[in-house]
């Protein structure tokens, strides 16, 4: 007799999730061609060349040749593709857009990754993964897009599979600070400001996608609340002001990220690090 195929993690009977927040089908190709970070190189090599932050990220969170790599929401793959060429034993992309594992699947076929890498159309939250077999945990510009109650089960996934001693590296933008802190007073700082400044200055798609911006603070506590110890999370240093309508209201976010103490309301991105014990 043969062992039954273990059951599907998108299985109802086995463990029922509500339907995403954010829609699979908004992430189309269009999105990874178009918006999704690193889409230039992908699209005008169509998968061969790979955006900087890719290698960037793996060499900031300490990839080691021969770990075993989990990239949630990878998206078209690049980071699966990046961490088998730096020496991964395996690398695994986790993503729900069947677009996006469409493009994975052709990035990792023009690295000639083989065996080594695949990707995986199922839920980050609940990952067909065994307990304790990751060594490193990615997650790039993934928890604007999940909202509260996923990330909390895509973070409860994370640790699960994560070997004690495993690392979660994650990056997020923008900083909820510089829409809600700065760019707010700028507006209410001059009334005649409100009848040209928009209330809400993201873009549409932000308005759609972003349903989870964080900031250092609630970053790290949703970080120790799903169990990682130790935690840091720290800025990075992209400065985004282009949302600004006013072009010398922009320079505020470089002189406030500048400072120290007010860089976390001019720097517009964030990074976490996060061990399970």
């Amino acid at each position: 007799m043969t062992e039954a195929e273990p059951p599907s993690p998108l299985d109802s009977s086995v463990r029922p999730l509500p339907n995403p927040v954010v829609p699979a089908d908004l992430y189309d190709e269009a999105y990874y061609r178009t918006a999704c970070a690193g889409y230039a190189e992908w699209t005008e090599s169509d998968g061969v060349e790979v955006a900087g932050l890719y290698p960037g990220i793996l060499a900031m969170a300490g990839l080691k040749p021969g770990d075993v790599l989990v990239d949630i929401g990878t998206g078209r793959g690049e980071m699966l593709a990046v961490a088998v060429e730096h020496g991964a034993a395996r690398a695994i992309g986790i993503e729900y857009s069947p677009a996006a594992v469409e493009m994975a699947r052709k990035t990792l076929g023009a690295h000639g990754t083989n065996d080594a890498a695949e990707v995986l159309l199922v839920d980050a939250r609940s990952i067909p993964l065994p307990d304790d077999s990751a060594d490193l945990v990615t997650m790039v510009d993934v928890v604007e897009h999940l909202a509260p109650e996923e990330l909390d089960l895509t973070l409860a996934e994370a640790f699960r599979i994560l070997k004690p001693g495993g690392q979660l590296f994650a990056h997020t933008m923008p900083n909820r600070n510089i829409y809600d802190v700065t760019y707010r007073l700028q507006r209410l700082m001059t009334p005649g400001r409100r009848r040209h400044w928009p209330a809400d200055p993201r873009k549409d798609n932000e308005k759609q996608m972003h349903v989870n911006e964080q900031t250092l603070k609630g970053l790290r506590r949703t970080l120790c609340q799903a169990g990682f110890r130790p935690v840091r999370t720290w800025l990075g240093e992209w400065i985004y002001a282009e949302f600004v309508p006013d072009e010398r209201a922009r320079r505020l976010y470089k002189i406030l990220a500048k400072i120290p103490m007010t860089a976390r309301f001019g720097v517009g991105d964030l990074f976490a690090r996060a061990i399970k014990p």
